[in-house]
C-alpha cells in the first residue's frame, strides 16, 4: 500500500470544486502535464513540483512553497507564471506510476501522514484529466 509519511512531496497539487488532487509519479511521468490540461478544464493550481502536506485533525492540507507560487512546468516550453490558489484539502491520491487493476476497480486507499485517501491508479487511463475533474464536481458512485 502507498504511503507518504514525509513532507514535501515531488508531485503536483490540484484543487478541483474545493476538493485537492496530489498527483505522484517518477520524473518523466507526465504529474504537471496532467495539471495542465486540468488546468485548462477549469481546475486551480496549488503547486507544481513540491507539495507541502500538514496533517490538519483528519484532513491533509496541501500547499506550495513561496519560491514556487503560481509556477508550473510545461515541458518543452518553460516555466509558466499561472493563476494559483495557496492551500487546498487532499482528497485523491493519483499514482502516475501504477496501472489500474480493472476496468472498474474496487475503491483503493492509501496513508498520507496518517490519513486514509482515496488512491486513483492513473497510469495509461485515457481522458484522465475530464475523469479527475468530474470527480471533483461529483461524488464518487464506487
Amino acid at each position: 500500500m502507498l504511503a507518504i509519511e514525509n513532507s514535501p512531496v515531488h508531485g503536483t497539487a490540484i484543487a478541483v470544486g474545493g476538493r485537492g488532487f496530489l498527483i505522484l509519479g517518477p520524473s518523466g511521468s507526465g504529474k504537471s502535464g496532467l495539471g495542465l490540461q486540468m488546468m485548462a478544464l477549469g481546475a486551480k493550481l496549488v503547486s507544481d513540483d513540491q507539495v507541502v502536506l500538514q496533517r490538519v485533525g483528519n484532513a491533509v492540507e496541501m500547499s506550495v512553497p513561496e519560491a514556487l507560487r503560481g509556477k508550473i512546468e510545461a515541458r518543452f516550453v518553460g516555466i509558466l507564471k499561472v493563476p494559483f490558489i495557496p492551500s487546498t484539502t487532499l482528497f485523491h491520491v493519483v499514482d502516475l506510476s501504477a496501472d489500474a487493476q480493472a476496468r472498474l476497480p474496487q475503491l483503493q486507499h492509501c496513508d498520507v501522514l496518517g490519513v486514509r485517501i482515496d488512491l486513483i491508479n492513473g497510469r495509461n487511463v485515457p481522458n484522465l484529466a475530464s475523469i479527475l475533474m468530474t470527480l471533483g464536481r461529483t461524488e464518487r458512485q464506487i
